[in-house]
């Protein structure tokens, strides 16, 4: 519905668009109220219990599992290291972990601004980053995965 009325408000014609906004403006609505309703849900919870909702309702992909698996078995890894464990060859295991963490944001908590540029941190939701760019997955996020039946492999 909503990339129809996106394309309505384009090429349509005036009572198109007139109908197409109003549409735009009803579902960016209900979107809040949702976002809202489930924050209140989730606030208060332990961050653990927070973890376990988000990747309940929405579930690791294949690549996503690797991703999450790489940092649990190689705490305190670099993103070129991390990368390596998923197989990639360019550092490409921050961004990976930052979209997974961001599309089940709605369910955790907001990102914080990066302190080196004006973007957020999305990686730092589920991670801790040092001052040299190792990340370690945070406990309760680790106990969540854990409970979730992801654990750092038996070295």
């Amino acid at each position: 519905m909503q990339d129809n009325a996106e394309q309505l408000l384009v090429s349509g014609t005036e009572a198109q668009k007139a109908a197409a906004k109003q549409l735009i403006a009803t579902l960016d609505a209900q979107e809040a109220a949702d976002t809202a309703a489930l924050y209140e849900r989730l606030d208060g919870l332990p961050v653990a219990r927070r973890v376990v909702e988000a990747f309940t309702a929405v579930p690791l992909s294949d690549s996503e599992r690797k991703t999450v698996q790489a940092l649990l078995d190689h705490p305190g890894s670099t993103t070129t290291e991390l990368s390596r464990a998923c197989g990639h060859d360019n550092k490409i295991w921050q961004m990976h972990f930052g979209n997974l963490c961001k599309a089940r944001q709605s369910y955790l908590w907001p990102a914080e601004k990066m302190e080196t540029r004006d973007a957020l941190f999305f990686s730092g939701i589920l991670a801790d980053a040092d001052a040299a760019n190792r990340f370690t997955m945070k406990p309760d996020v680790a106990a969540a995965f854990a409970e979730l039946g992801l654990r750092a492999a038996a070295k």
